[in-house]
């Protein structure tokens, strides 16, 4: 998958964008500082398996580039900007958020949780925001 963000170009492998937001959905799951009811229902036939196989996550990726294509989803928030560091890792800015040092592998998942975060009901403060994505970049960095 190809986007274009302050008229730069990103990609990114379609079964690399499932597996993101497989990670993101157990973060908030097993992870977050505080409860949200966030899931990614396109994943429950993947989740659901006892044993899971590469197939498993082609098609799970089938599923997503259709609802990519059909406009459903979407892990970029409007407003977003990136910036690239001279050492190749980027500075992502929201309104008033800023995330710095954040490397290739952790952009995206970073991008799906504060757009998962942005579009929450009840709505979540910037604050709490601010808080719970260095605590999901902290915890992303450990899992490494």
């Amino acid at each position: 998958m190809e986007f274009i963000l302050n008229n730069k170009k990103y990609s990114i492998l379609n079964h690399e964008l499932y597996i993101n937001y497989l990670m993101v959905d157990s973060y908030f799951k097993d992870h977050a500082l505080y409860e949200y009811d966030i899931h990614f229902d396109f994943l429950n036939p993947l989740l659901s398996k006892d044993k899971i196989e590469f197939e498993d996550i082609l098609e799970g990726t089938g599923d997503l580039e259709e609802l990519i294509e059909k406009e459903e989803i979407s892990f970029l928030p409007t407003g977003v900007i990136i910036q690239e560091h001279l050492n190749g890792n980027f500075k992502i800015i929201y309104q008033d958020l800023e995330f710095s040092n954040i490397k290739v592998g952790e952009a995206i998942p970073l991008l799906i949780s504060l757009n998962s975060l942005i579009t929450y009901k009840p709505i979540v403060t910037l604050a709490q925001i601010q808080e719970e994505l260095t605590h999901f970049i902290e915890k992303f960095r450990t899992y490494q």
